[in-house]
């Protein structure tokens, strides 16, 4: 559940986990998640006031609904336009706090609850190559998913013989369709020119021939034919690279592959479009446009030639790439999980009759060095990864932050302000430990 941080309500849905407090006010079993305008995070560093709204009040004075809006340019935009028109507003009742002491509330949550999970509207709607035909709300419970949402309309009719007919125009009805490339695997052994176009195939294939209940989903699932192409085995990868996590060479290593994986998962699908035909909501998007490749600088002569063919034969996916947690998956795979940095160099499994080892992948004398554990990592380097990546990945990625349970509220307030200055779409979870760590055997 996504709420919109001037909702008038956004304080009591932080506390909705807390362990402590109403219990009349907590619902355990929630997964918050937080809509933030960089309007918000502006206030926040600049300790200003903020103001939370009822979006039924705005809607009914003022003629719009403030979600419907985003800045379209960093520092100006139709959001904090409206924003602005609603404080100006005479009548229109508001609640006045500090931004800083909002930003609080979300902190203290996420050290208790590991949530609410944090979603920068105005960086995913700049960078969505379908504006043309919606916007982005909102995530998914992973964070990794970014596609135009809308409502379905209802509309009931009593026809001459006193029947009623429903009738119902759908809305865009988001649909999961991922699969994550073994990177551990797959770049030692120098087969992405081969994987990703059977990949993408594949993918493609799955919104043919999976059949939804929700009717709504199905007719999303074809007009945007969106898939999420993912990765799973970071740490591995940088293990077996002999790169540091924490250096300037895993940052460099990041934008190169994901551009590399991005470039070849566009043209799969370009290559689908020429087979098989563009998804059908492409004329107007940022793929027809050459806009997709022109906010992201990809100037090089392979990529202005990938643009052309782009624009010529379009592609077949509106959405191609997303990186999900892939936790259950990175272990039968026998790798890492997602974009993280492993847990522990050994974890265990544990049922009612058995114990199983999970060392970390290609665990040796000489990868062990750089198998440096999550909470014994500087969390900006992660950042900084995420932040090289995401400029080639047209949806998001599932950031986790790996802190102790003792950082300081400046430390803290830090990690956000730089995901979001550095353009990373969403953050996910929070983890944190206990405050006795032991010791770390990678550390040198």
């Amino acid at each position: 559940m996504y709420l919109d941080v001037w909702h008038k309500d956004i304080l009591a849905f932080l506390d909705i986990k807390l362990n402590n407090g109403d219990e009349r006010m907590r619902a355990h079993d929630i997964f918050p998640g937080v809509c933030i305008p960089d309007l918000f995070m502006e206030a926040v560093e600049q300790r200003a006031e903020f103001h939370l709204f009822d979006p039924h009040e705005v809607r009914q004075v003022m003629g719009f609904s403030l979600e419907d809006y985003y800045d379209e340019e960093p520092g100006r935009g139709s959001f904090r336009e409206r924003y602005e028109a609603c404080v100006r507003h005479a009548t229109l009742s508001r609640i006045t706090v500090p931004a800083i002491e909002i930003m609080k509330r979300v902190m203290i949550s996420q050290l208790e609850t590991g949530t609410p999970f944090m979603f920068y509207r105005d960086t995913v709607n700049r960078a969505n190559p379908n504006k043309h035909a919606g916007m982005i709300y909102a995530s998914n419970l992973c964070t990794e998913i970014m596609q135009n949402m809308s409502a379905t309309t209802v509309v009931e009719e009593t026809m001459e013989d006193g029947e009623i007919v429903i009738r119902k125009k759908p809305g865009d009805f988001v649909v999961c369709n991922l699969s994550s490339i073994h990177l551990g695997r797959a770049v030692p052994d120098n087969v992405l020119e081969r994987l990703i176009p059977i990949q993408v195939r594949m993918l493609d294939n799955v919104i043919d021939n999976n059949k939804i209940d929700v009717l709504q989903a199905q007719h999303t699932n074809r007009r945007y034919r969106a898939v999420g192409l993912g990765t799973f085995g970071w740490h591995h990868l940088l293990a077996k690279r002999g790169i540091s996590w924490e250096s300037n060479a895993a940052v460099q290593f990041a934008d190169e592959l994901y551009e590399r994986i991005a470039y070849l998962t566009i043209q799969a699908s370009c290559e689908l479009a020429q087979e098989k035909g563009a998804y059908p909501l492409i004329h107007g998007s940022e793929w027809e446009s050459g806009l997709y490749f022109a906010r992201r600088g990809y100037g090089s002569a392979a990529w202005q030639e990938l643009a052309a063919r782009v624009a010529q034969y379009g592609v077949r996916n509106g959405y191609m790439m997303a990186i999900a947690p892939t936790g259950s998956t990175s272990i039968i795979a026998g790798s890492t999980a997602s974009i993280d940095p492993v847990y522990e160099l050994i974890s265990y499994e544990e049922k009612t009759t058995y114990k199983i080892a999970n060392p970390a992948p290609d665990l040796s004398p000489e990868t062990i060095w750089y198998y440096k554990t999550a909470f014994h990592l500087d969390p900006h380097a992660g950042i900084q990864q995420a932040a090289a990546r995401q400029r080639h990945i047209d949806q998001g990625q599932s950031v986790n932050l790996y802190v102790r349970p003792d950082i300081h509220a400046r430390d803290f307030l830090g990690l956000h302000l730089a995901v979001w200055k550095q353009g990373v779409k969403t953050t996910y979870y929070v983890r944190s430990r206990a405050v006795e760590i032991d010791v770390c055997e990678a550390c040198v």
